[in-house]
């Protein structure tokens, strides 16, 4: 058992630093019941309130970009003592600007900056991949955030976000919402899994999915709540070329966004004034997206959107919209 004295202890923390993360992240691979009162891993939950506290803190420091930063991740699942003090700790997206935890990406994104992110689409199984850029090289593999598979139904067509890149089943805990479109493509409804607010209401959702053409039960998700609203205009001219957007989001007081679109798969977003009156926060650019590559795609967004919610609206300029083109 490794002693942590409160004297001299500047040098020590950052000695024992390391081996405490790594403890921490052999106690996260283990299986629950694979660990026992005599494995030693609650030592570490007896530590001193303000000793842990510097701990942690000097592991967030250290630990600031991803891949690095799974040692943050891996902390806060020692014990419910090292989870509450991460909390503190770790800063959320909007004043950190870093994704962290899986809740970083409903949190908003940072005020000051754009938190640059890019879209793989892989075409042969109708799915979309979301990862944080880890350098300004738009060949690194990034850190994955988020995951969407198109599923067609008769009269509409869903995307299901997950947070895994495998499993995205409504029924699978790591489902977190949806992007819905009408038969035309060009209304989209964002709907959370979870309620964004109190006095968010639900609205029912359907128990099958098409996947190609067998239709697959799934099960009932924890919610579907709509907080977003997007529309497609309709493209009077009939040709391929820059189409408007308008996009309401329920939980955010700036409602209105509108783009200065540049082509069909580039856009920027934002905030549009409500009474008719722009101030400085109205220029700032609160999403752009553009294609990169074959199936490369930047996605760059700031606050008051969340990732999840930028990703949603990138899905939907994937869809095909009959009427706008």
């Amino acid at each position: 058992m490794i002693k942590l004295g409160l004297k001299s202890r500047s040098r020590r923390v950052v000695q024992d630093t390391s081996v405490a993360v790594e403890k921490s992240k052999l106690c996260m691979g283990k299986h629950s019941r694979d660990v026992d009162e005599d494995s030693g891993y609650c030592c570490w939950e007896s530590l001193p309130s303000e000793l842990l506290r510097e701990v942690l803190l000097k592991v967030e420091e250290s630990e600031s970009k991803w891949p690095a930063r799974k040692h943050v991740v891996a902390c806060a699942g020692v014990c419910k003592s090292w989870r509450e003090v991460m909390k503190e700790v770790v800063k959320t997206p909007e004043v950190s600007g870093k994704i962290t935890f899986p809740i970083s990406v409903k949190q908003p994104g940072p005020r000051e900056s754009l938190l640059q992110c890019f879209i793989k689409r892989n075409r042969s199984t109708q799915t979309y991949y979301l990862f944080v850029s880890l350098s300004q090289a738009l060949a690194d593999d990034g850190k994955f955030l988020l995951a969407a598979r198109k599923c067609r139904r008769t009269t509409c067509t869903d995307y299901i976000i997950s947070l895994h890149g495998v499993d995205m089943s409504k029924g699978s805990d790591t489902y977190i919402g949806k992007l819905r479109s009408n038969f035309l493509g060009t209304k989209f409804i964002v709907y959370d899994a979870l309620p964004p607010h109190s006095g968010a209401k639900m609205e029912k959702s359907r128990s099958t999915c098409v996947v190609g053409s067998k239709q697959i039960p799934a099960k009932v998700p924890a919610g579907n709540y709509p907080v977003a609203h997007i529309s497609y205009e309709l493209n009077v001219l009939g040709a391929r070329g820059p189409r408007r957007m308008h996009c309401v989001m329920d939980a955010i007081p700036a409602s209105a966004i509108k783009p200065g679109v540049a082509s069909v798969k580039n856009f920027q977003l934002v905030a549009s004034p409500e009474n008719g009156v722009a101030g400085p926060e109205h220029d700032k650019v609160i999403l752009q997206f553009g294609k990169v590559g074959k199936d490369v795609f930047t996605m760059d967004y700031r606050y008051p959107i969340s990732a999840f919610q930028a990703f949603a609206i990138c899905l939907s300029s994937f869809d095909t919209k009959i009427a706008c083109e």
